[in-house]
C-alpha cells in the first residue's frame, strides 16, 4: 500500500494505492465525512487490480475547498476527471461507496467513454433536490456554510471517546470500523482529539439535482454496474433510490447482510470475489 497525493488546480487530494502499476485501473470513492481508510479492507482483495482510494476535498488527508467555494457533488466529478488524467487514465473501473457511488454514476454519465466498469457499494443516486424549493434551499445552504467556516469541530478528552462517538454517529460502524477511519480523519490538538472535515460539509448542499436532472446522467451511462445493498441499508427501500435504479441502462443488483459499510465490516470477501468477476 502506497500514500498518494494528486495536485489538481485548486487544492491538492490525497489517497492510497493498492497492487501493481499494470493492474486494472480502479479509482476509488469513499462516502460523506469518511475517507480512503473505508477500503482497507476491500481493497487488498482485489488482486490484478491497481486500486487508487481518493481522500475526497474536504476529507481525510487532502485539502479543503477554499472559503468562497461549496461541496456540491459535481465538483467531485471534476476532481475525478483531474485525477484520472494526471494517472494517464483514458479509460477506467469506478468503486464507489454512498456519496461516492453518486459521483461515480454522476461521472460515468458525464464521461460515459472514460468508464469502463461501476462497482457500486449501498449508492449510486445522488440525493435529489426540488425545483420549487431552490430559493429556500441555496438560502439556508449559504446562511449554513458561512455558519460552519469558523468552526473546527468537536474536540474529545481521549481517543477512545472520540471513535466511540464515530461508531453510534450519522452512519453507525463498528468500534473497529471507526478506528480505521480514525486513522485518517482523528487529529491530535490541543486538549485532545479532533475528527477532521472540512465543517463545511455539514451544510446543506447549495443545489441539489432533480429528479429529471439524474435520470438524464444515469441514461447516459455505458457502462455496466454492478450494485451491493445491504440489508439493514438505510437507503435502499427509498422510493427515489428504487425508482431510480431503473435508470441505469445495465446494472445488476446484489443483496448482501450487513449495514451501510458492510465492505468494511465482515462482507469485503464476498464484494471482492464478486467484484473481480464482473470484471473478468
Amino acid at each position: 500500500m502506497l500514500e498518494r497525493e494528486f495536485e489538481l488546480p485548486s487544492l491538492k487530494l490525497a489517497a492510497r494505492e493498492w497492487g501493481e502499476p499494470q493492474g486494472l485501473p480502479v479509482l476509488a470513492l469513499h462516502g460523506w465525512l469518511d475517507n480512503a481508510g473505508t477500503f482497507d479492507r476491500l481493497a487488498p482483495l482485489l488482486t490484478g487490480c491497481r486500486v487508487i482510494a481518493l481522500d475526497s476535498a474536504g476529507h481525510g488527508l487532502s485539502g479543503n475547498r477554499s472559503p468562497d467555494s461549496g461541496y456540491n457533488i459535481w465538483q467531485d466529478v471534476g476532481d475525478v476527471a483531474d485525477v484520472a488524467d494526471e494517472l494517464g487514465w483514458t479509460q477506467f473501473n469506478l468503486l464507489g461507496h454512498s456519496r461516492g457511488g453518486a459521483i461515480a454514476a454522476l461521472f460515468a454519465g458525464t464521461f460515459p467513454e472514460r468508464a469502463r466498469r461501476l462497482v457500486l457499494i449501498e449508492g449510486g443516486v445522488p440525493m435529489l433536490g426540488q425545483a420549487e424549493n431552490a430559493a429556500e434551499a441555496l438560502a439556508r445552504a449559504l446562511t449554513e456554510s458561512r455558519q460552519l467556516r469558523a468552526k473546527s469541530g468537536r474536540v474529545f478528552a481521549d481517543r477512545r471517546t472520540a471513535i466511540a462517538e464515530r461508531a453510534e454517529g450519522f452512519s453507525k460502524v463498528s468500534i473497529d470500523a471507526a478506528d480505521i477511519l480514525a486513522r485518517r480523519s482523528l487529529r491530535t490538538v490541543p486538549g485532545g482529539y479532533q475528527w477532521h472535515a472540512d465543517q463545511r460539509l455539514k451544510a446543506t448542499s447549495e443545489m441539489r439535482l432533480t429528479e429529471k436532472h439524474v435520470r438524464s446522467f444515469l441514461r447516459r451511462i455505458q457502462a455496466p454496474a454492478l450494485m451491493f445493498l445491504a440489508a439493514e441499508s438505510p437507503i435502499a427501500h427509498r422510493p427515489p433510490f428504487v425508482d431510480l435504479l431503473k435508470a441505469f441502462p445495465k446494472l445488476k443488483v446484489e443483496h448482501l447482510p450487513g449495514g451501510h459499510h458492510l465492505h468494511l465490516e465482515g462482507a469485503e470477501g464476498r464484494i471482492a470475489a464478486a467484484t473481480l468477476e464482473f470484471f473478468r
